[in-house]
């Protein structure tokens, strides 16, 4: 499987990713500091997913016809979605 082609600065550089990173030194527990980083690898794993997602939207799509009445399906446009996975929202 191809990994998505994406700027590694992207998620580095938002304050989100920043906050969490700040926050790290401050755990007073182990368990603490896992919650932290569990949630850093939750942040880095929808990041990967929405690239994925988002760079297979842009790739051209051969429609096949309708099993029902045999006319070439077509695209009605690009929709926004929202779906929650195991790994958070996606957007």
């Amino acid at each position: 499987m191809p990994i998505p082609q994406i700027k590694p600065d992207t998620l580095l550089d938002t304050p989100p990713w920043q906050e969490r990173i700040a926050a790290l030194p401050s755990a007073s527990s182990l368990s603490e500091l896992v919650c932290q980083v569990l949630q850093m690898g939750l942040m880095l794993a929808r990041w990967l997913l929405e690239a994925e997602l988002d760079r297979r939207a842009q790739a051209p799509c051969e429609w096949s016809n309708c099993s029902t009445c045999g006319h070439r399906l077509n695209s009605q446009g690009w929709q926004s979605r929202q779906v929650q996975t195991l790994v958070g929202q996606i957007h």
